[in-house]
């Protein structure tokens, strides 16, 4: 019987050791560099990578805002639907393309006053 239960306890140990989450999954926090974000360096290819994509928010694009441009940003940052529909509610973009961490560094641009820097 002693025999068996050792048996049965090494597969239930060995499934336990397989685990694959990575580490920006298992620590979100620490992870993130929101100490020097700014719009040339942090937000400007964020946004550029992300919003200001063919037929998207750039000139005759379906989107809201043309954001080629700074000032087109900080136009819907200004009345509040950049944060609201990216931070918020997370339904821009549409596709779920931002990390949690590129999330959160607009969200630290935004609530610096959204700088041009």
């Amino acid at each position: 019987m002693r025999g068996t239960r050792h048996f049965l306890l090494g597969p239930v140990l060995l499934l336990a050791g397989c685990y694959y989450d990575t580490e920006a999954k298992l620590y979100p926090a620490g992870t993130c560099d929101t100490t020097n974000v700014t719009w040339s360096a942090t937000v400007q290819p964020i946004v550029q990578g992300n919003c200001a994509i063919p037929g998207c928010h750039v000139a005759g694009g379906t989107g809201t805002g043309d954001f080629t441009s700074y000032q087109g940003v900080k136009d819907k940052v200004d009345n509040g639907t950049f944060r609201q529909e990216v931070v918020v509610d997370g339904t821009m973009p549409p596709d779920f393309a931002l990390s949690a961490c590129e999330i959160q560094q607009l969200d630290v641009w935004i609530q610096a006053g959204a700088p041009q820097n």
